[in-house]
């Protein structure tokens, strides 16, 4: 693996000795099926850490087609490559061709406010693992880090209005926070007193005024 730590919304690959590096034991059958899918060659997504987990271990998720999620807790020594998580464009050849116009759209929305966007969901597991998870009513989960809050102001404004032209699929996801927290585009583009912001450990509300401050001023 690289040095960058693996963080939330990641894709890690687990070397051979894996299971030697479990820090919570998973039951038998959990354990039947992520050897299964890391046997096949397939990735882990990371997921937020609890509050008392040390900084050399990680939680992972495996999201199996039926939308069952298994968990797992590893340290860090389980992990032999990292992936970040995969961008529209890669993630729009495995989409429905009836989404096509509207991650187009995105992927332009992206292009002029020069922000990368970063796919999760079941879009994302099926891009990843080359199985079937998309159905007729999923969402597209979409990641987006700005840099400054006009960035935010602009980003919400353009989504708002790909979302109107383009109802065939809901576009949904995460803003990421400069503190590593996220918050879910929709609910930050409503203007709420407090927003429920979802850290590297844990959850909690936040006030939007905090929000702002985490940004730099615009110059």
């Amino acid at each position: 693996m690289d040095g960058e730590r693996p963080v939330r919304h990641d894709w890690v690959y687990l070397g051979a000795g894996w299971a030697e590096q479990l820090r919570s034991p998973p039951g038998p059958d959990v354990l039947a099926q992520v050897t299964a899918w890391r046997e096949q060659g397939r990735p882990f997504a990371v997921t937020r850490q609890d509050i008392p987990d040390q900084d050399d271990e990680l939680r992972l998720t495996l999201t199996l087609p039926d939308r069952r999620h298994l968990s797992l807790h590893v340290a860090l020594p389980a992990v032999e490559r990292r992936l970040p998580p995969p961008t529209v464009q890669e993630v729009r050849p495995s989409a429905p061709g009836a989404w096509g116009p509207a991650l187009d759209d995105v992927i332009a929305l992206g292009t002029a406010l020069d922000l990368t966007v970063g796919v999760f969901g079941s879009l994302a597991w099926q891009h990843r693992s080359g199985v079937p998870f998309v159905r007729p009513l999923s969402d597209v989960d979409l990641l987006f880090a700005p840099a400054r809050w006009s960035d935010v102001e602009r980003l919400l404004f353009g989504l708002e209005a790909v979302s109107r032209r383009h109802s065939v699929v809901r576009l949904d996801g995460e803003v990421l926070l400069p503190d590593g927290g996220a918050v879910s585009w929709r609910e930050l583009a409503l203007e709420p007193e407090r927003i429920w912001v979802t850290g590297p450990r844990g959850a909690s509300p936040r006030t939007l005024r905090e929000l702002r401050a985490l940004f730099p001023a615009d110059s």
